[in-house]
């Protein structure tokens, strides 16, 4: 809660797990919810960025008050691969310009997000150049 004036004002209220689950159902119906411990979830789901691309299965997961984390599941990424965190979490955004928030939607931002990540990747692979947007080099730790 915020206070303005003598008055304290509620500050918006996160987007629940349900919630999310239930925007995730409705754009990536092929996305399952799995469960987690102490209230966070698990959807995973394939996405396939071009025609000629393999279907990517990924693993979303969230908890009200954190920070969305992405992975792939299959198939394995390169060892060398650019803008991954250490704990092989995909980097999605630079924190110091774009902060998640619990009132985003993660199937209107971090899906379609790894799906250009994803895009991006194989152009990655193609040519050996990150031709994706970037505002840094080598993250090594999520901030």
């Amino acid at each position: 809660m915020a206070r303005r004036k003598g008055k304290f004002i509620k500050s918006a209220p996160g987007v629940s797990a349900a919630q999310q689950d239930f925007h995730m159902s409705r754009r990536f119906p092929g996305f399952l919810r799995h469960r987690e411990k102490k209230g966070a979830v698990r959807w995973r789901g394939n996405l396939q960025p071009r025609v000629t691309s393999p279907a990517y299965q990924i693993d979303v997961w969230y908890k009200l008050g954190q920070i969305p984390k992405v992975k792939v599941v299959w198939p394995s990424l390169a060892a060398n691969a650019p803008h991954l965190y250490s704990d092989g979490s995909l980097c999605l955004y630079w924190p110091k310009e774009w902060t998640w928030q619990d009132h985003y939607i993660i199937a209107e931002t971090i899906v379609p997000w790894t799906a250009l990540w994803l895009y991006y990747y194989e152009l990655w692979q193609d040519v050996g150049e990150w031709l994706g947007p970037s505002s840094h080099d080598k993250p090594s730790s999520q901030e």
